[in-house]
C-alpha cells in the first residue's frame, strides 16, 4: 500500500511516499476506506513544519492530510452490514469526511481506517469528474460553519468583510454568510479573482490594486462592517480592527491567532472551533448538491507530488482547493 509519511518536521522535502505501508485494520467504530482523493489545507503544512499546536504531541513518523473522499471497503468488528447500511455507509458507498481533530493519523494513503462518525455519503448521482471536489469539502466546510454560525453569529442585515474570499474556506464563507442573512458581503482577493468573488455573491475588493480599508470606509460611509471573517490573519488582523463597526466582531481563523490587539481596543474577537458531526457533513453535502456551495478545485496533483502541493499551499495564493489524486 502507498502512503505519505514524514519522520521529522521540516519543509516539503520531509514528505516521503512509502510503497510498502501496512494496510490498516479498522478498530471499533471505524470504517476501512479506499481513498480516491485527498484535500489539502494550510493546517497540513503547519503540522508538517511543526508550527501548529497540533504538532506538539505528534508521534513521528506520522501520516499527513485531514480530509478525503473515497469508497467504503469494510468496517471494524462492531459494525455489521445492517449497522453500516443504517448509516448510509454500506461497502461500495462513496464517502467524504475529515478525521476528528483528536485523531492524528493522516489520510494521504490508498487505504485508511477512520471513524464512521467522521464520514458521510456522497450523493449517488455525482459525476466522476466532480469527485475531487468532495475531498476538499469537509475541513473547509466544517471550518466555515463553525466560523459563521458558532462564532460570528451573523444576524439578518449584518455587513460582512471576508479576507481571502477566493480560497477554499473563503468560497464557503461567502455563501454561508449570505444564507445567514448578511445584507452585504465584501471579499478581498487578487484582481484576477474578482469575477469569481462576484459569482459567489460578494462585492470584490482587489487588495493588489486597492486600499481595502479605504474602500470599506467609503462603502460604509465610515461606519465599518459588523463582522470580519479573516482567513489570512498575519497581514490583515490588526488592520481589520480599523474597519469594525461599534459592537462588531472579528473572527480570525488560525487556531494560534493572538487576539490581544482586538481586546486592548475593546473589540470582540474569537477563534472558531470546529465541531465535527454527521449532521454538519450531511448539510455540506446538501449544499453542494443544490449548488449553494460551489466549492472550486484549482488543481489536482498526483499523490507523489505532495511536496509540490505543499509548496503551493505555503505560497498562500491558491484559489479554491488543491487536491491530491491518490489513484494517479
Amino acid at each position: 500500500m502507498r502512503e505519505i509519511r514524514f519522520d521529522r518536521f521540516g519543509g516539503p522535502e520531509v514528505l516521503v511516499l512509502h510503497t510498502d505501508a501496512e494496510v490498516p485494520v479498522p478498530g471499533p467504530g471505524e470504517v476501512l476506506v479506499e481513498v480516491d482523493h485527498v484535500g489539502l489545507n494550510p493546517l497540513d503544512y503547519k503540522i508538517r513544519d511543526g508550527s501548529s499546536g497540533r504538532a506538539q504531541d505528534l508521534a513521528l513518523p506520522a501520516g499527513t492530510g485531514r480530509e478525503m473522499a473515497g469508497v467504503v471497503r469494510g468496517a471494524g468488528p462492531d459494525l455489521d452490514e445492517a449497522e453500516l447500511a443504517s448509516r448510509g455507509l454500506a461497502p461500495g458507498t462513496r464517502v467524504f469526511g475529515m478525521r476528528d481533530l483528536g485523531d492524528s493519523r493522516g489520510v494521504a494513503a490508498e487505504l485508511i481506517a477512520i471513524s464512521a462518525d467522521d464520514l458521510a455519503p456522497i450523493p449517488g448521482e455525482t459525476a466522476e469528474e466532480d469527485l475531487p471536489r468532495w475531498a476538499g469539502l469537509a475541513l473547509a466546510g466544517l471550518t466555515a460553519i463553525a466560523t459563521v454560525e458558532d462564532t460570528a453569529r451573523i444576524a439578518p442585515g449584518s455587513t460582512v468583510l471576508v479576507h481571502g474570499g477566493s480560497g477554499g474556506v473563503g468560497q464557503l464563507l461567502i455563501p454561508m454568510a449570505l444564507e445567514a442573512g448578511a445584507s452585504r458581503v465584501w471579499a478581498t482577493g487578487r484582481a484576477a479573482n474578482a469575477e469569481r468573488l462576484r459569482e459567489l455573491g460578494a462585492l470584490p475588493i482587489a487588495y493588489d490594486g486597492t486600499d481595502w480599508r479605504a474602500e470599506i470606509h467609503r462603502a460604509t460611509e465610515g461606519r465599518g462592517v459588523d463582522v470580519v471573517l479573516d482567513t489570512h490573519y498575519h497581514s490583515t488582523f490588526v488592520p481589520s480592527l480599523d474597519v469594525v463597526a461599534e459592537g462588531g466582531i472579528v473572527v480570525p481563523l488560525p487556531s494560534l491567532a493572538d487576539l490581544t490587539p482586538a481586546h486592548e481596543r475593546g473589540i470582540e474577537a474569537h477563534v472558531p472551533r470546529i465541531r465535527p458531526g454527521r449532521d454538519r457533513l450531511d448539510r455540506l453535502a446538501q449544499g453542494v448538491r443544490s449548488g449553494r456551495y460551489p466549492l472550486e478545485v484549482s488543481q489536482i496533483l498526483p499523490l507523489a507530488e505532495i511536496g509540490r502541493a505543499h509548496e503551493l499551499l505555503e505560497h498562500g495564493h491558491t484559489r479554491g482547493k488543491l487536491i491530491l489524486d491518490v489513484r494517479a
